[in-house]
């Protein structure tokens, strides 16, 4: 009010400074209209100068940003990695439950210098700090793999994100990684929630069972592949190798020099192949680590002889030659009654006629190389002696026939193998 009034009175005074000359205002009066033109000048807006509408808009443009800090939503500052084909999850099974603390889990990984659609990401076995892992058993984890590096940039965070939280899985359980040629795995495969299983087995075998036992027949180096497929169309590819080694072949002669066997000593030649050590076995009781190996035996006998052949792997092979101086057509046999030729002493000679009535006691023989039969009676008296296997007993001696009853017999010499003959019994003449 005191202000519109000091207004209307310099107004008057203007007007009356307009009719009246001589009218001089005071001091007061005209640093009051110069403030007051000044304020008016301010407020008049001007964009060359600085002034209060800067002010204004400076003032507004911070509320507007203070707003948008204020009432946005967080964003989600999870770190998602880049994309690959596929995700390995190398030798342990992460369970979500069992990590500590309310940030998510961090799955970054090592990254190979290509990502053109070639190589995975290994996800580090260590467990990040403030987290706890859980690993029951060994197992080789792998998430969904793409054909494309454009498919796999729109879907490798989810498919990182279900292998931690199990969505889907595939893991390998193996029995054995390697070994002798035939080798018997079983495999087993581990996957989450309800899949389909295609196994390949790296030498054109698959199948489609969850646990299978698989024999490798052929040595070599084997990739196996799993596959599994859920029923929203997602798989998870794990592999593993399998390794069949060679067995080696074992194969020996045995070289026999002349003789008795127990005159001389017996070479055994060494014709195994893929091999690097090797045990033979005398078969009585001796052994020995040598590739080529010489015995002399004390005695003769039975002898299965053996030769056991590894690999540098371990694999082994073996051979064996059963009663190995022995041959299978070496034998002699006698008989045991004798019904002499009444008519008179035939010399010993006998024919099949003569053997049908059994009017000659001789052997019957086959590989003997020397021989001698002797005969005696109960009293010790030699009634028989013969060299020669084709020359038997008549149940005479001297000239005369022979009482019933029971001889004795012996007989020695020697098979073409060497091997003594020493054997000895009794025949019985009968009433003629």
């Amino acid at each position: 009010m005191i202000i519109d009034e000091r207004d209307n009175a310099l107004e008057d005074l203007f007007r009356n400074k307009l009719e009246e000359p001589e009218v001089i205002p005071g001091d007061d009066l005209t640093r009051h209209f110069m403030r007051r033109l000044e304020r008016k000048e301010f407020l008049r807006f001007n964009p060359s100068r600085f002034n209060v509408f800067y002010f204004t808009a400076l003032a507004a443009a911070g509320a507007t940003v203070a707003g948008m800090l204020l009432f946005s939503p967080p964003k989600n500052t999870l770190h998602q990695p880049e994309a690959y084909d596929s995700v390995t999850l190398s030798e342990m099974t992460i369970i979500p439950e069992t990590m500590t603390g309310d940030k998510p889990a961090d799955l970054s990984g090592s990254v190979g210098p290509d990502r053109k659609g070639a190589g995975p990401i290994i996800i580090s076995n260590e467990p990040a700090p403030g987290r706890e892992v859980v690993t029951e058993r060994q197992t080789v984890i792998s998430t969904t793999s793409h054909d494309t590096a454009e498919e796999a940039v729109l879907i490798s965070k989810n498919e990182i994100a279900s292998t931690a939280t199990g969505l889907l899985r595939a893991a390998i359980e193996t029995s054995t990684v390697a070994g002798c040629v035939p080798l018997s795995v079983n495999f087993r495969s581990i996957a989450s929630g309800s899949f389909m299983t295609v196994w390949s087995f790296g030498d054109g075998g698959s199948s489609d069972e969850q646990e299978i036992n698989y024999i490798y027949d052929i040595p070599g180096t084997y990739n196996v592949v799993l596959t599994v497929f859920d029923d929203k169309g997602h798989k998870a590819v794990s592999s593993s190798r399998i390794e069949v080694w060679p067995r080696p072949r074992a194969s020996f002669e045995i070289h026999q020099p002349d003789g008795y066997l127990t005159e001389n000593s017996i070479r055994f030649v060494n014709l195994s192949t893929g091999a690097t050590q090797y045990l033979w076995d005398f078969g009585d009781g001796v052994s020995s680590g040598a590739f080529e190996a010489t015995h002399r035996y004390e005695a003769y006998g039975r002898f299965d002889v053996m030769l056991v052949a590894f690999s540098e792997y371990g694999c082994a092979d073996s051979v064996i030659v059963t009663d190995a101086f022995t041959d299978a057509g070496l034998y002699i046999r006698f008989p045991n009654a004798l019904m002499p030729n009444t008519a008179g002493p035939t010399g010993g000679y006998y024919t099949a006629r003569s053997d049908r009535a059994n009017q000659v006691f001789h052997p019957v023989a086959s590989g003997v190389t020397s021989y001698n039969l002797k005969i005696f009676s109960k009293q010790g008296v030699l009634v028989f002696e013969s060299n020669d296997l084709n020359l038997g007993w008549d149940g005479y001696y001297k000239g005369q026939l022979c009482s019933p009853g029971v001889y004795i017999w012996k007989v020695r010499g020697s098979y073409r193998n060497g091997e003594p003959i020493v054997m000895s019994g009794d025949v019985t003449l009968l009433n003629y």
